[in-house]
């Protein structure tokens, strides 16, 4: 009722997956690569994910990861060797926290900007998303809202802003409306039970993204 998500989870395949399993060449032809798991997958994560991100680079491919952020130990060490690979490094602002181990959101992503990621796109739930790179020397950051809509589920809020992303970023978008689309298709899945409750389609989700109301950010 409150928009929660307590859930229990099952890795299943994730578990099972192997390099093996990774067809190298439909990544060499395809214009976005997505990790997303990483955690959960112990027989893929750590060299298995650098190896699949360095080749992905070797040939042009965009690429984008997120994790499932448990609090593990390790779980910088599985993560530090891919970013100098990843162009768009995509977690919760609090799962990247937890990682790196500061609160302040402008150390946080310097963090893992000096440690080679691209681009930090950080998911802030009802305070919306952060979007950082650095320009001759400086970090630039992008803050933009989520949108208002009556919350139902938050489950898959977090994979559907990644997916609108990407989306636009497809679409040779700007970060900003990439970004915007994310927020968009994040709240949508919020509206109903479900991590893909509220989605009908892209044109639905772009005139959503155009007339949503914005909620207000305070950080």
């Amino acid at each position: 009722p409150n928009g929660e998500r307590p859930a229990l989870h099952v890795p299943g395949a994730n578990g099972a997956l192997t390099l093996d399993d990774i067809d190298f060449d439909v990544i060499a032809e395809a214009d976005v690569l997505h990790v997303g798991g990483t955690s959960l997958m112990p027989r893929f994560d750590g060299p298995p994910t650098v190896e699949v991100l360095k080749f992905a680079k070797s040939k042009g491919v965009t690429t984008t990861f997120d994790l499932v952020a448990i609090d593990r130990p390790d779980l910088l060490d599985l993560i530090e060797p891919c970013l100098p690979y990843i162009d768009y490094f995509m977690p919760g602002l609090d799962e990247a926290r937890m990682m790196c181990k500061l609160h302040d959101r402008r150390e946080v992503i310097a963090f893992f900007l000096e440690r080679g990621a691209k681009h930090t796109v950080f998911k802030m739930g009802a305070e919306g998303s952060s979007i950082a790179y650095r320009e001759n020397g400086e970090i630039c950051e992008i803050r933009l809202p989520a949108y208002r809509v009556p919350v139902v589920d938050t489950t898959g809020c977090g994979d559907a802003y990644c997916a609108g992303f990407i989306v636009g970023l497809g679409m040779g978008w700007s970060l900003e409306e990439a970004g915007r689309l994310g927020s968009a298709a994040a709240a949508l899945v919020a509206t109903g039970l479900g991590s893909d409750a509220g989605i009908v389609d892209l044109e639905h989700t772009i005139a959503f993204m155009r007339s949503a109301t914005p909620l207000p950010m305070t950080q």
